[in-house]
């Protein structure tokens, strides 16, 4: 065998065993210290395409320095990392399918304060092939009360996870779905096109989907039923059009509200619950709503403005 041949083949070797699943776990664990511990059962990067199959995976931050406690793991993890992009100085992780995900978050440090941490919106995506089987189980110790709240039975299909923006992906996935709470329901999905798309949310109430209970006002307290259809103008904007359904008691009578608003992404580079406060916000400002409701929903709105940090 030719001596460049021989060279080139002891190269992949030996670069293909500094990216296998245990050299690759090992280190990870040696540089990370006591901050995380991470395992897996995989072969590894697989070289030349940067493939990787992994079962029975777990990723543990056990918040040894006061920081958040994640417990994750999964039965199935399969992707490609994007090796164009990485010279572009983006992390693009494509065809990831997983199944059998679990994860347990207990929220110790406020959001607010995570904002300067998070990567640029574009930088780290997941290109969502199909996840299935999967939950999630929040804590936020941050909220007086402690608020809690369980995600269930999570179904997606062609979704785009960006790490920077994570909000997102309840509209850029081609379908998903997932039980929130006791009774809350999301189902989301978009066209062939991908531009246009639809989402609606029933079974919980205000205070259960946005940890929001603490305030005390009845408007908290009621179902929400939301309709509503969006379209992608670019990859910054979305223009959001729907109908808000409020319901009490069964004596009460349901409160039907159009909205209409649009918002820029690149003001959405926020974690996933400021994200949504923020949404949240413009959809109660965005309401067709007439006296004391109105008035209401605006200054909840104000409200959430001055705890998202915004003049």
């Amino acid at each position: 065998m030719p001596f460049p041949i021989l060279l080139l083949l002891f190269g992949y070797i030996g670069l293909q065993f500094l990216l296998s699943g245990p050299f690759l776990q090992l280190l990870v664990n040696i540089i990370s210290f006591r901050l995380f511990k991470f395992r897996w059962l995989t072969p590894g990067i697989i070289l030349p395409g940067l493939w990787v199959w992994a079962r029975h995976f777990t990723v543990f931050f056990p918040g040894e320095l006061g920081t958040d406690i994640v417990h994750a793991k999964g039965s199935f993890v399969h992707f490609r990392l994007s090796f164009s992009n990485l010279f572009k100085g983006k992390l693009i992780f494509r065809g990831v399918n997983v199944r059998s995900f679990h994860m347990d978050y207990t929220n110790r440090v406020e959001s607010r304060k995570k904002i300067e941490y998070l990567p640029k919106r574009g930088r780290i995506q997941f290109k969502l092939e199909k996840v299935s089987h999967s939950s999630i189980d929040i804590e936020d110790k941050t909220l007086t009360p402690v608020f809690n709240i369980q995600i269930r039975d999570i179904k997606i299909e062609n979704g785009v996870l960006d790490a920077g923006s994570p909000l997102e992906i309840l509209f850029r996935s081609r379908m998903g779905s997932c039980r929130l709470g006791r009774e809350g329901l999301v189902r989301t999905g978009t066209l062939k096109g991908g531009d246009r798309g639809y989402l609606t949310l029933s079974g919980i109430t205000w205070g259960e989907l946005a940890g929001l209970e603490i305030i005390p006002l009845p408007l908290f307290k009621k179902q929400v039923h939301l309709t509503l259809e969006f379209r992608h103008i670019d990859d910054h904007h979305t223009d959001f059009e729907g109908t808000l359904l409020h319901t009490g008691s069964e004596e009460e009578e349901s409160e039907s509200y159009p909205f209409r608003f649009g918002v820029d992404w690149n003001d959405f580079n926020l974690p996933f619950d400021l994200a949504l406060r923020k949404l949240i916000m413009e959809l109660f400002l965005q309401t067709k709503l007439e006296g004391l409701m109105a008035r209401t929903l605006q200054t909840i709105a104000k409200g959430i403005r001055l705890f998202l940090g915004k003049d």
